[in-house]
């Protein structure tokens, strides 16, 4: 009986130690939350010093909102969203403050994006980017692919550069001016729907690549006029067409994404080298030690390059016009979103 009484006690230890809910059990989930909040910024001085400059300063950093099925915690949040929230405070580092919000700030399954409010001025966000991302977790119960903490940093890493763009304040505003007149939605839509368009986008891109593939800065010159004399018969038929001007929208986007997609994959190529942090293996069991990374190549990754799989085309063409920058040794980083209207397309221009 004595025995039997000490397994069964043993067995009530163990369910409580584990039981979902319990303190134990808690506090090990908020420490995973802690953990991986503190991943995305320890990688802030590594994309600063080696993918782009100025990433880590603490003037272009934005608050980050972690979301999981039932809870949002908010890391170094603004004066105005504490004083509308009066969340708890539940972590802090020389780097972090983390607090939680009494309840789930709102009800939508799934967040990844950088977003402000520019109507209302008593929104927590009004004029100031707030990042939004659901926990791995959730993220893979909509993003079913994604599996490891590394690949999900990547993702929140492409949606942060939004936010590093949007914190030059003169970029921010532009960008809000135009939301109105620039429809995203429209470039996707005459991409899928108009069979033209897709061909002279696909074209532009091939210019682009063949421009990545030759060393003859001379060909690189041929090869981008003719990318820019077929951009121009492109945009001249769209308005003919169907009466709309999308030249700026078009450089807009495509510089905005274009370089997210440039900072994520420059991300990939720095974890197929990286070793594994031994803390993060301890502490989350869904990190990998950078394995999905090990074999990556760009070239096996062509949803990155070409308009035809990437889902949206001008993330790509952004992306491989700021690889042909590259390639030229044009400075480009110092100038982008400092100088409020100035694209990709525009210095790709000069060269």
């Amino acid at each position: 009986m004595h025995k039997l009484l000490v397994l069964l006690l043993a067995i009530a230890a163990f369910s409580c130690t584990n039981k979902p809910g319990s303190t134990a059990q808690s506090a090990n989930s908020e420490q995973l939350v802690f953990d991986r909040i503190a991943y995305v910024y320890q990688l802030k001085p590594t994309i600063a010093k080696d993918i782009w400059p100025g990433f880590d300063e603490e003037r272009y950093d934005v608050p980050l909102i972690y979301y999981t099925d039932s809870s949002s915690f908010i890391a170094n949040p603004t004066d105005k969203f504490l004083q509308m929230y009066s969340p708890a405070l539940v972590f802090q580092n020389s780097a972090l403050q983390i607090y939680k919000t009494a309840a789930r700030l709102d009800s939508t399954p799934f967040h990844m994006a950088v977003g402000f409010s520019f109507s209302d001025a008593s929104d927590y966000d009004y004029f100031s980017p707030f990042m939004h991302c659901s926990s791995l977790e959730e993220t893979a119960k909509v993003v079913t692919d994604v599996a490891a903490t590394e690949v999900w940093v990547s993702m929140v890493v492409h949606e942060y550069f939004h936010g590093f763009q949007l914190q030059h304040k003169s970029y921010r505003q532009y960008f809000a001016d135009s939301l109105g007149s620039f429809n995203k939605g429209l470039l996707k839509g005459l991409y899928k729907d108009q069979v033209w368009f897709k061909k002279q986008i696909d074209q532009e891109n091939t210019l682009l690549l063949q421009a990545l593939e030759t060393d003859n800065r001379d060909e690189i010159r041929k090869l981008l006029s003719a990318f820019f004399k077929e951009r121009e018969n492109r945009r001249n038929e769209t308005m003919l067409k169907h009466d709309v001007d999308i030249g700026a929208a078009e450089k807009l986007y495509e510089t905005m994404e274009g370089t997210a997609r440039y900072v994520e994959q420059k991300l990939y190529e720095k974890f197929s080298q990286k070793q594994p942090d031994a803390n993060l293996q301890r502490a989350d069991s869904a990190y990998q030690g950078y394995e999905y990374f090990k074999s990556h190549k760009l070239d096996n990754d062509k949803w990155l390059y070409l308009t035809a799989e990437s889902g949206v085309y001008f993330y790509a063409t952004g992306f491989n016009m700021a690889r042909v920058l590259d390639k030229l040794g044009v400075p480009y980083k110092e100038r982008l979103f400092k100088e409020s209207k100035l694209s990709l397309e525009d210095i790709l221009r000069t060269i």
